[in-house]
This record gives C-alpha cells, sequence and structure tokens, in this order.
C-alpha cells in the first residue's frame, strides 16, 4: 500500500484534532478518515469509499501513515499514549471503540516533537508538548503554566459573552479557570444547552456547571431530570449575563477601545433596562458601529487585562457564579 508523508505543518492540525475535549471514538474517527483521504495514494482514483475497511484496518493503515512521518523526528516510548489512555478513563464514560482507538501505536512523541517550537499551540498542545518535555506531575504544569488541561471541570453556558468572559472576571475574584482546568463551552444559545447538557451526561465523568440566564426556566426545567449529583445549575437572578455586569465597567472598556468624543457614561443605562438593548442603542448613538455581542465580550476582556480592576468593582452575582464554580 502507497501512501504519501504527511507534512509536518499537518501533524499540528492532526494532534489538535486528537486531543479535544471530546471522546476518543469521535476524536480518532475523524481523525483516521482524513488520513486516509488525504494521504492514502489509491489504486482506483475515483474511489474515496473507505467502508470496506474494518475499523482494525483503518487504524493500521492511519497509524503506519501517521508514524512514518513521527518516526523521522524520533521514536515512541509510548509515554504519552499510557497518559492520554488515563486522561480517556478519567474524563469519559468507557467506550469499546474509544479503547480500539486509543490501542493504537501512534508515535506521539515524535509528533509533538515536531510541532514543539511552533509559538502559536492551542492550550491542548502546549500542554501536551510541555509534558513529554518535563514529565512532570500533569496538575503541576497545569497550574504553574497556566494550561487550562488537564481538564477538571466543565462550566457550560448559553453564549458568546458568557465564553469570553466568565475566565476573566473568576480571575479577578481569585479563580484561575487556566490554573484550576476551568474548561468553559458556549451552547450557542439558551435552546442549545439542554441538548448539549444531554450529550455530555452520557459521555464525561467530570462534574459540570450550567449557567442560565433567567428566562430559561423551559431549558432547566428540561436538564433537572438528569442532573447529576455532582453538576449544579446557577440562574441568573435577573436578565442576562450582560445585565450583571458593572456598568462602570462596560462604560469604561468602551470609552477606552473607542476613545469618543461621544462618550458612554453610566448614566445612558436605564434601571431596569436590559443591557443588551440598551447597548444597541448607545452604540448606534454614539458611532460605534453595530453592537455584536461576541465583539463587546472581547472588549470587556481586553480592558479587564489591561487594566486588572478589582474584586470590589464587580457586582455580587459575579462573584457569587465565581464562587459557586470554584466549589463544584
Amino acid at each position: 500500500m502507497k501512501f504519501k508523508d504527511i507534512p509536518d505543518s499537518y501533524i499540528k492540525v492532526i494532534l489538535d484534532r486528537l486531543f479535544r475535549l471530546k471522546p476518543a471514538f469521535e476524536r480518532y474517527e475523524r481523525v483516521f478518515d482524513d488520513i486516509l483521504n488525504k494521504f492514502l495514494i489509491k489504486e482506483n482514483p475515483h474511489e474515496l469509499d473507505f467502508s470496506h475497511l474494518s475499523i482494525e484496518e483503518k487504524i493500521e493503515i492511519a497509524t503506519e501513515i501517521f508514524n512514518k512521518t513521527a518516526d523521522k523526528k524520533c521514536k515512541n516510548d509510548y509515554f504519552i499514549n499510557e497518559y492520554i489512555k488515563h486522561e480517556e478513563e478519567r474524563l469519559f464514560v468507557e467506550n469499546p471503540l474509544s479503547q480500539k482507538y486509543l490501542d493504537s501505536k501512534l508515535n506521539f512523541k515524535g509528533a509533538l516533537e515536531i510541532i514543539k517550537d511552533d509559538k502559536d499551540l492551542k492550550p491542548n498542545l502546549k500542554q501536551l508538548v510541555k509534558y513529554n518535555d518535563t514529565r512532570e506531575n500533569p496538575i503541576t504544569l497545569r497550574y504553574n503554566n497556566s494550561l487550562l488541561f488537564p481538564t477538571e471541570k466543565i462550566l457550560l453556558c448559553e453564549g458568546a459573552t458568557e465564553e469570553i468572559l466568565l475566565g476573566e472576571l473568576a480571575k479577578i475574584c481569585g479563580y484561575d479557570f487556566k490554573k484550576e482546568g476551568v474548561f468553559v463551552l458556549g451552547a450557542g444559545g439558551k435552546n442549545q444547552v439542554a441538548r448539549k447538557y444531554y450529550s455530555m451526561v452520557e459521555n464525561f465523568k467530570i462534574p459540570i456547571f450550567i449557567l442560565l440566564d433567567s428566562d430559561a426556566n423551559e431549558t432547566k426545567e428540561l436538564i433537572l431530570p438528569k442532573l447529576r449529583s455532582f453538576d449544579r445549575i446557577y440562574t441568573i437572578k435577573n436578565g442576562e449575563f450582560e445585565d450583571i455586569l458593572p456598568k462602570k465597567l462596560i462604560t469604561d472598556a468602551l470609552n477606552y477601545k473607542y476613545n469618543s468624543c461621544y462618550r458612554c457614561l453610566e448614566e445612558d443605562f436605564h434601571k431596569d433596562a436590559k443591557t443588551a438593548k440598551e447597548l444597541y442603542e448607545i452604540f448606534k448613538q454614539k458611532g460605534f458601529g453595530d453592537f455584536k455581542k461576541a465583539d463587546f465580550a472581547k472588549t470587556i476582556k481586553d480592558y479587564i487585562k489591561l487594566f486588572a480592576p478589582k474584586k470590589e468593582e464587580l457586582t455580587q452575582e459575579i462573584i457569587t457564579i465565581a464562587e459557586k464554580i470554584k466549589t463544584l
């Protein structure tokens, strides 16, 4: 069987997909199919379907193709392979198909050597490169280097604002998600949270903290029958996540970002009005452009990183949420 070498640049893509926070059968199946499609030289150029191959045959061929590139750097000692197996057992419900993939003899040591000097690695790969180099305790490595992985708990939230900002706000409260292994996952809207949670409890063993807006009662009712004893739901008391952000933090961040003569004032926000709706009008009136939640959240995040607000400048509800996540 003939195949092409995998370029070093694509080894990074493969490793990123293999080490995401998903069960092994999901990660490996996509990657192995991708390797076969891209790098196996087919006798019939029109043959794109590998359905005639068994799982074992796919694993064997894909592993051979992968290792031809990784072996050029160094031979494997299977240290990382055993660590990945251990993490799978700790994080995920046992799955026979996952076990088949995890028993493959991929040369992770050689592959990580290929990418180790890349300055733009995602947290999952940074953690494995450091672990491959140092063989230090993974939790110590995570804490000392803010690596996020290995993951200890998952924070499931509705949308982009929470996903972007919660880690920064919790850090102000003295709880660093990257040091403590808290993985934040945005569901893409309140209507997706229950579906996402149902899927996660089928696969994950680790605790899940669910954050909902105050209008998500229907979602909460859908989740409660499935809620495990060690998971938690927190519902914002009034409104949505933007409503519990301090107005001073919002105005300071916007004024710093846009540096306009039309300054944003705390008085621009009216009592009991929805913050997101107010922001839509403020952006229009002040000439800040279109209000987009994700861009707005990034503006607040950038401001926090630059000026490091103090804990007492946050709302009590943000402090409460951070404490509840910490104690999960």
